[in-house]
C-alpha cells in the first residue's frame, strides 16, 4: 500500500499483525482463540486533510468503527471532532488471509478517536468495541490472551511467547471471516474437537509459563492439525515436508484465513532462511502468487 501522509494529524495508533493463531477452537465450552502475533504492523491516523491530501482507502468496517467511535467518545478538547476529520489507514498487509488486518484497522480507528477525545481506553474495552464490528483478534493485549472473539470478552491473560522466527506462507486465495463463519457444518465439526482444543491450550499455557519455544510450537501444530482435518489447506503437505527437512519446531495456521507458516528457534535462523527458499521453490511462488515472508513472533499491544 502507498503511504499517504496528510498534513494535520490529530492522533495515530499502531497495532501488530498475526499469522493466524497459536490455538483456536472450543475451550471450556466456548469458542475462543489465542492470536499468533508477529512483528508486522499497521497504522491508523485520525487527521484533518488539507486540500490536495490523498487518504488511503479504508474498508466499510473501518468506516463503521469511525462512525461508532465518534458517537462513543464525543470529541477532543473542543468537545467534538473537527467537521472534516477522517481516518487514514496505513496497512501494508493483504486482507482476508488471517493476518488480522481488519482488527488492526478497526482497533486503530477506535484507539485514535479515544486518544483525541482524551478518553481512557483499556485493552479489554478496545477488544469489546472491535468485536461489536466483527469477530476480532486479541492483538491489543500486552503479552498474549485467550479471548472469546465472538462476544468480545477476555478469558485469560497469558505471558508473551519466547523468541521465535516464523516463515509465513501467504497464498493468493482469500477467506473472509464472515464467509468462514457461514460454514455451519465446519464449525460444528470443530466443536466436536473440543477435547483436542483444550489439550492444545493446556500445552500452550505450559510452554508460555516455562518459556519453552518447542512446547509452544507443538501447541500451535496440534491446533493446526485439528483445523486441517476439517478445513484442509492446500500447502499442508509442503509445510510438513519443509518442517522435516529444515528442523522447524512446528506449524502455525490461520484457522479462519489462508496463511500458515513454520516456527523456528532463534538459534536456527539459517534453517529458517533455508525453509524460505525451499518453500518458494516448492510452491512455485513467483508463478502462483504465493508470498513467503520471514518475521518474528511477539506479544500484542497498542502503540
Amino acid at each position: 500500500m502507498k503511504y499517504s501522509r496528510v498534513s494535520q494529524i490529530l492522533a495515530e495508533a499502531s497495532l501488530p499483525a498475526t499469522v493466524g493463531e497459536w490455538v483456536q477452537g472450543w475451550i471450556d465450552g466456548r469458542e475462543s482463540l489465542v492470536s499468533l502475533v508477529v512483528s508486522w504492523r499497521g497504522m491508523v491516523e485520525l487527521c484533518v486533510p488539507d486540500d490536495g491530501d490523498v487518504l488511503n482507502a479504508c474498508g466499510g468496517k473501518s468506516l463503521r468503527a469511525f462512525r461508532e467511535a465518534r458517537k462513543i467518545f464525543g470529541g477532543g478538547a473542543s468537545g467534538k471532532f473537527p467537521v472534516r476529520s477522517s481516518i487514514n489507514v496505513i496497512n501494508p498487509l493483504p486482507a482476508s488471509k488471517g493476518l488480522a488486518t481488519s482488527t488492526m484497522d478497526i482497533a486503530g480507528t477506535f484507539a485514535v478517536c479515544a486518544a483525541h477525545a482524551g478518553a481512557k481506553l483499556s485493552d479489554e474495552r478496545l477488544f469489546s468495541l472491535c468485536a461489536s464490528i466483527e469477530p476480532s483478534d486479541g492483538i491489543m493485549f500486552n503479552g498474549l490472551a485467550l479471548v472469546d472473539h465472538i462476544k468480545g470478552e477476555l478469558i485469560e491473560r497469558l505471558p508473551g511467547p519466547p523468541p521465535m522466527t516464523l516463515v509465513a506462507v501467504i497464498p493468493r486465495r482469500t477467506l473472509d471471516t464472515d464467509v468462514y463463519r457461514r460454514d455451519v457444518s465446519a464449525l460444528e465439526a470443530l466443536r466436536k474437537c473440543s477435547r483436542a482444543h483444550e489439550r492444545a491450550y493446556d500445552i500452550l499455557k505450559q510452554g508460555l509459563a516455562a518459556g519453552d519455544a518447542a512446547l509452544v510450537a507443538s501447541a500451535a501444530t496440534l491446533s493446526a492439525e485439528i483445523q486441517q482435518e476439517v478445513m484442509p489447506k492446500e500447502e499442508w503437505g509442503v509445510l510438513m515436508k519443509a518442517r522435516e527437512l529444515t528442523g522447524a519446531l512446528g506449524i502455525a495456521a490461520a484457522h479462519s484465513g489462508t496463511a500458515s507458516g513454520l516456527l523456528y528457534a532463534p538459534a536456527n535462523e539459517s534453517s529458517a532462511e533455508r525453509a524460505e527458499k525451499w518453500l518458494a521453490d516448492a510452491l512455485r511462488a513467483e508463478k502462483t502468487g504465493v508470498a513467503i515472508r520471514r518475521t518474528s513472533v511477539r506479544g500484542g499491544g497498542v502503540f
